[in-house]
């Protein structure tokens, strides 16, 4: 894949820093736990939330229901999570994580935590605290986006008239 050219050096970096990253995250937890990355965010997401439902998990990670299905029933094939009945809605599935899916997702973590601190660990406190200053100031100076302009017709029927007092 070729680099990121968005037109600037500094963001091309973050970009290409980030792909990085999450490639290198992805190889570890396939390589250690045998799950993508998207099944790992399944994971954590049903740790952090407890059982629910997959339409959820769907709307949580951006994707069709129809696309969390397949990974939940990979996810599910692997004993990893669990299918189970909505206590108070008989028509509603819920999803939980079982005691192997708790233990892929403790591998899997430990296993990130150490794929991401090698891209760092070269860094000294010092060169850690200004790059954390220096990102963190990005999004505070983003521009706002321009708000939608008004059609053509829109123009012309305000044009003509008064201001309202």
């Amino acid at each position: 894949m070729p680099p990121p050219d968005t037109g600037d050096e500094v963001v091309n970096l973050l970009l290409a820093a980030g792909h990085q990253v999450r490639n290198a995250v992805d190889e570890a937890l396939r390589a250690s736990v045998g799950l993508t990355l998207r099944r790992f965010k399944v994971l954590q997401l049903l740790a952090d939330s407890g059982p629910c439902r997959l339409r959820d998990l769907a709307d949580a990670v951006a994707v069709a229901p129809r696309t969390m299905t397949e990974t939940v029933d990979d996810l599910e094939s692997d004993g990893l999570v669990a299918r189970r009945s909505h206590p108070t809605d008989r028509r509603a599935v819920l999803l939980a994580l079982t005691p192997a899916g708790r233990e892929a997702l403790a591998v899997g973590r430990r296993r990130r935590a150490a794929t991401v601190a090698g891209f760092t660990r070269h860094l000294t406190a010092a060169q850690r605290a200004q790059l954390i200053e220096l990102l963190a100031s990005i999004p505070r100076h983003v521009p706002a986006a321009p708000g939608p302009t008004p059609s053509g017709a829109a123009q012309r029927e305000t044009a003509g008239s008064e201001p309202l007092p």
